[in-house]
């Protein structure tokens, strides 16, 4: 079985060299059967890992949120194992990894949306409007630290309410609202606690219904979700349940686990114990001590 590193260059741009040399140099010092794969215009990841969907390998997604969503759905149904390499501006999925994950596999459920497939947190309204605005996330000139808090001041002075209607079970609602999410996962946003009590295995989905408010009382929400306290704002509604359907009557952009999805219509549904996810804690640690972290 080979580690098979997904590099993705669009994520790490002027960091790419240190990098690759820190997985080279940490793969060789573990004695790991390893191959290093950078993503470019002309081959994609998909592109790329379409050489192994006939193999049992790891596939590390070296970058941040998105280029973890895209392995995923490259490899799903194949023999292949899942891990990262945390290098995004999120790292969110990580977040996770270091907080409830063991040493080796850990088989994880997956949410299918549409035709889709992630591990962590699908948004829809507010919280997908900041992470889908590429002039705040891809911009040079923003700190990577604060990108996504700039995007949430940006759109809270931007805020006008959604219109969804909403099925799970046998309910069916139609509200105007501040924004969902539709969890797997604990954390979104860099560092968001959205899904405090979640667990990846558990063969449900956590659904937060955040209704319209105004500028004070959405920042409100926004800081006590920082913090993991979201649910004791009176304007949350949380939902535990296997399907979720959000419809539209405009196509808005969704997003999933850092990738960008449009549609008037997400239908999201949990596939139980669906990947099996590898956690190689010595290997992280020491690609860490290579960049001198």
């Amino acid at each position: 079985m080979k580690h098979i590193f997904m590099i993705n260059r669009f994520s790490l741009r002027e960091r790419l060299d240190s990098y690759t040399k820190a997985i080279e140099n940490a793969a060789k010092k573990l004695e790991l059967d390893y191959k290093i794969e950078i993503n470019s215009e002309e081959e994609t990841t998909e592109d790329i890992l379409d050489r192994y969907k006939n193999k049992s390998d790891i596939i590390y997604a070296v970058g941040g949120d998105g280029i973890l969503n895209r392995v995923i759905n490259s490899i799903y149904g194949t023999k292949n194992k899942v891990a990262c390499i945390p290098a995004g501006t999120g790292n969110d999925f990580n977040r996770s990894i270091n907080e409830s994950f063991k040493e080796g596999d850990n088989v994880v459920d997956l949410i299918k949306c549409n035709n889709n497939y992630l591990v962590n947190v699908a948004c829809f309204g507010v919280d997908a409007d900041i992470a889908n605005d590429d002039s705040v996330v891809h911009n040079k000139w923003i700190p990577r630290k604060i990108q996504y808090d700039v995007g949430v001041v940006k759109h809270i002075l931007l805020y006008k309410p959604y219109t969804f209607t909403m099925k799970w079970d046998k309910e069916e609602k139609t509200s105007k609202l501040s924004l969902v999410t539709v969890c797997n996962g604990r954390y979104y946003g860099g560092g968001f606690n959205v899904n405090p009590d979640g667990f990846y295995d558990d063969g449900m989905l956590d659904a937060y219904i955040i209704y319209a408010t105004n500028r004070r009382q959405l920042l409100d929400y926004l800081i006590k979700l920082l913090k993991g306290k979201h649910k004791e704002c009176k304007h949350v509604e949380h939902i535990r349940t296997n399907k979720f359907t959000i419809i539209t009557d405009n196509d808005i952009d969704g997003n999933l686990d850092g990738e960008s999805l449009k549609s008037k219509k997400f239908e999201m549904s949990v596939i139980p114990k669906a990947l099996t996810f590898y956690y190689n804690k010595q290997l992280v640690e020491q690609i860490k001590i290579e960049l001198g972290k």
